[in-house]
């Protein structure tokens, strides 16, 4: 995926919807849109999941290179890696998988799970859990090969994880999406995970919001104005309370 730069004058650029996360700018005459490197913190409290797939299975290391790839396809024209050469994203790849098995971001969960194509040993998605040092357990990487998305294998991978879990007592999953990455922000609220937002996510939300009220009221759209006051409100009212206190 690559960044936007939109040729536009500056009063088309002032009334441009703009997507919540990403970067605007303007110079040189164009519009310039790029995706802020901000992760959205969730957590999803546990309870039983319906999940039976024999595709479903734990994790194997010894297909840690054909994870490494699996990687690669799942991330190259992803916002998580937008603007990065391909070559960038195979050297990430290979060392977000190697570190996962080395325990640098925590150490690896039996839980985590694999998805096979039918009748084969081709790794078709991942679910990577960790176990960080406050001994929570986090969901550490999600991914699917784009050509087998939308087949329910990323719920299906978590649901049996979130059982394993369950049946040892653990009581919820932490995660996190991409601020730009709205799939995944849709489908982490379809499974019941919740945002936990912090200062600056508040800040970004408000914002957001104050720039849509400019717009709708330099349009002359009233409609919704009442709506975006009020969640512009919400959010900052929010961000006050998350204020990281300062000695003055």
């Amino acid at each position: 995926m690559k960044s936007k730069h939109i040729p536009m004058s500056v009063e088309e650029f002032e009334l441009m919807e703009r997507p919540f996360g990403w970067k605007a700018e303007y110079f040189s005459g164009k519009g310039h849109l790029t995706p802020r490197e901000q992760l959205v913190r969730t957590q999803l409290t546990l309870t039983p999941q319906a999940a039976a797939s024999d595709r479903i299975v734990p994790v194997d290391p010894s297909l840690k290179e054909q994870m490494i790839a699996t990687f690669f396809e799942a991330f190259e024209d992803s916002v998580e890696f937008c603007d990065w050469a391909l070559e960038d994203i195979l050297d990430h790849a290979r060392k977000n998988i190697n570190n996962y098995f080395q325990g640098v971001r925590g150490q690896p969960h039996p839980g985590s799970r694999m998805a096979l194509e039918p009748n084969s040993q081709r790794i078709i998605g991942l679910a990577l859990l960790v176990e960080n040092r406050e001994q929570r357990v986090e969901l550490d990487l999600l991914l699917v090969k784009p050509s087998d998305r939308r087949k329910g294998i990323a719920t299906e991978m978590v649901a049996t994880a979130i059982n394993n879990l369950y049946a040892d007592g653990v009581k919820d999953l932490r995660s996190g999406y991409h601020i730009c990455n709205q799939g995944s922000r849709a489908w982490q609220h379809s499974l019941g995970f919740q945002e936990i937002p912090d200062y600056f996510y508040c800040r970004l939300k408000a914002a957001w919001y104050r720039d849509r009220i400019w717009r709708q009221e330099k349009l002359g759209v009233t409609e919704q104005l009442a709506r975006l006051r009020a969640e512009k409100d919400r959010w900052e009212q929010l961000g006050k309370e998350l204020e990281p206190w300062e000695e003055s």
